[in-house]
């Protein structure tokens, strides 16, 4: 069939969290502009929600259930010979039912504003102005665009190894597809990824062997925390934690399992495990996109783009995990999003995110979030900071809930007292790092949170009690300067 050509003043690129928002903000602002959503697999959500952060969390729904159920008998509640039925299968609907509402949602949202077109097919430049789409029945357009946005997101990177079995290697996209149960499962990597995986998978009951390639996990997160979950790793039945660990050979094994070859410390070691799972990054992906016909530049991190998203071809931007430097997270490209639609509407790049905000959650076990700077950032970019930390073992909620291990970590900028970076280990700190995400992001002080009053009990009262603790060691240290004492016994005076 020959090339139609057809005119958008927009077109978006990936369906995921860092596109449709800005296809939906942007049309909305724009009425009588035309906009294209064009994605591959023709439903909304991306890697989040299809093969990622969703589905993880469902089945770590599950596996929390099951944990909870082994200290029942510390609440005083006692179950009749302690056992309970795992059924798989109602895992995996609930999976399918919850992921179908939620594309679905999308799309009618998408849909509702009238002047966005939702293509299913792929993408890829003719020219500094013009995209190619390639339908699944051979059929193929080509669409000019004044604007586009490229957020086609990111996959799994998978190492070279030898070995007859190196295809059999799953990613989180191919376990989420077939979503199979196995007793046994070889995971490579130390990230959040390997770290979810492992921990929700064993409370499932699948016998876990972690591949670590130092003598830690998660270095890119406070170090206190990461010891801690090694050592909760390392106390699991289920965990067996190779540390050190490089993983060089697979191979099949007998009755369809995977026999791995790894050094560990100089030795030559073998395990034989059902599946493989491999969690050591991810890349950006560039593939079929024809950049080069775009006069769009990329290097093997992703898209080199400016700090307003622009790249080096002036009408097209980036966004999400396909951006070299982007922090890979499903809401910071949301927010990201808002802010090049409003840049795109305003057809000037005033606005640019920043990540000094940023703000996530690892949903371990217990879990640790961040929002802001780690104490290590803030000394780089040469902020002078005072650190405070506030042990949950004290607070009144966590001992109710016997969840009374972590603790909440503030990094203070000196002078002005504001708050620019906050870390939370527990069990339930996804439910308190919202609120730290607010206070990074509108530069909340210790004064402002002082004069909070937090519900009690709960467990975002720490917050105001760090605040206090720090506040006071604060003036402490003023009153040891005598000028200081005397200016506050003269205030008293008067």
């Amino acid at each position: 069939m020959a090339n139609k050509q057809e005119a958008y003043d927009l077109i978006v690129i990936g369906g995921g969290p860092a596109g449709t928002p800005v296809a939906i903000e942007y049309a909305k602002l724009n009425k009588d502009k035309r906009i294209a959503l064009i994605d591959s697999l023709g439903e909304l959500g991306g890697e989040c929600l299809f093969q990622g952060c969703i589905p993880s969390k469902i089945m770590g729904a599950s596996a929390k259930h099951i944990q909870d159920l082994k200290s029942l008998k510390e609440f005083g509640v006692t179950l009749d010979n302690n056992h309970y039925q795992l059924t798989w299968k109602k895992i995996k609907q609930r999976k399918h039912d919850i992921l179908s509402k939620r594309t679905g949602a999308a799309k009618i949202l998408a849909e509702s504003v009238g002047n966005i077109d939702i293509i299913k097919a792929r993408a890829s430049f003719e020219s500094d102005s013009s995209i190619k789409v390639a339908y699944e029945n051979g059929d193929s357009k080509i669409f000019n665009f004044d604007r586009a946005v490229i957020a086609t997101g990111s996959r799994a990177r998978i190492a070279q190894y030898t070995g007859d079995a190196v295809d059999r290697i799953l990613t989180n996209e191919q376990f989420f597809s077939d979503m199979k149960l196995v007793k046994s499962l070889s995971i490579i990597g130390d990230g959040p990824i390997a770290i979810e995986f492992a921990q929700i998978l064993s409370n499932l009951g699948v016998n876990i062997n972690l591949f670590v390639w130092g003598d830690n996990i998660l270095e890119n997160i406070d170090k206190e925390a990461s010891s801690y979950l090694l050592e909760n790793l390392q106390k699991s039945s289920h965990i067996n934690v190779l540390l050190n660990a490089t993983v060089q050979e697979i191979n099949h094994a007998k009755q369809g399992r995977l026999s791995i070859n790894y050094e560990q410390n100089g030795e030559l070691k073998n395990l034989v495990s059902d599946e493989i799972l491999s969690a050591i990054g991810r890349i950006a992906n560039l593939e079929h996109l024809n950049l080069e016909k775009a006069h769009v530049k990329w290097s093997n991190k992703g898209i080199v783009a400016s700090k307003a998203l622009q790249t080096t071809n002036k009408k097209v931007f980036a966004n999400g995990d396909v951006v070299e430097g982007f922090p890979k997270f499903a809401h910071t490209a949301q927010y990201a999003a808002h802010i090049l639609a409003q840049n795109l509407f305003l057809e000037h790049s005033f606005f640019k995110p920043s990540f000094n905000k940023n703000a996530w959650v690892l949903f371990s076990m217990p879990n640790v979030a961040m929002a802001g700077l780690s104490k290590e950032e803030a000394l780089q970019q040469g902020l002078s900071i005072v650190e405070g930390k506030f042990a949950f073992e004290t607070e009144a909620k966590s001992q109710i809930e016997k969840e009374d291990t972590g603790y909440l970590k503030f990094i203070v900028e000196k002078k002005s007292q504001k708050i620019i970076g906050i870390s939370i280990l527990h069990d339930e700190a996804n439910a308190i790092a919202g609120e730290a995400a607010l206070i990074v992001a509108q530069q909340l002080t210790l004064k402002d949170l002082v004069n909070t009053i937090h519900p009690h009990p709960t467990i975002s009262e720490s917050f105001t009690v760090l605040a206090k603790t720090m506040l006071g060691e604060i003036m402490l240290k003023k009153l040891e300067n005598p000028v200081i004492r005397k200016l506050i016994e003269i205030e008293r005076f008067l």
